[in-house]
């Protein structure tokens, strides 16, 4: 089974999927889908704000672009309510099930990257600590410490802007 194409939101860091994405899958027309968004907007809208994007068509042989069309991108909780909408055709359940392993799959491979970056940090002011430790015997030592502290500055400062967004959420 392939995997889907749910899209990371860089800003929020949120994973997202797109309407045509979950059409796709479902069997369903895309229009039909953007109509079910809309209808209920409302209560889409007590999971987060909906996020729409309009894609270009595609070029076309005679010049100019197919008609653009417009996308949805909508979290977990967004897309679970829409699919919950649809009819449980054949189709429809393999892609609910197919989704739900999708987003799971995401929310993991996230929550471990965030955990690496804690892990670096952790082991960066050990390093630090140790360095700071072994500076006090004796004079050698202490200028090693004094070649190593703006390396260790730099990549704390790198450390922290990566975990900024983690700690604001």
């Amino acid at each position: 089974m392939q995997p889907l194409n749910l899209t990371l939101i860089d800003s929020s860091g949120e994973v997202r999927v797109a309407s045509d994405v979950l059409s796709k899958g479902m069997a369903q027309q895309h229009a039909s889908t953007i109509k079910l968004v809309r209808r209920y907007a409302e209560a889409l809208e007590e999971f987060g704000p909906v996020g729409f994007e309009i894609r270009k068509g595609k070029a076309l042989p005679q010049g100019g672009f197919a008609k653009a069309t417009e996308l949805a991108l909508l979290n977990e909780q967004q897309a679970m309510l829409i699919i919950s909408l649809m009819k449980n055709s054949a189709p429809v359940f393999e892609f609910k099930v197919q989704l739900v392993r999708e987003f799971y799959r995401m929310r993991n491979a996230l929550q471990q990257r965030d955990w690496t970056l804690w892990q670096q940090r952790l082991e960066l002011e050990k390093r630090d600590h140790g360095s700071l430790v072994r500076a006090q015997f004796g004079s050698k030592l202490m200028l090693e410490r004094k070649r190593e502290e703006p390396q260790i500055a730099a990549q704390r400062l790198e450390l922290d802007q990566k975990m900024q967004p983690l700690l604001i959420s």
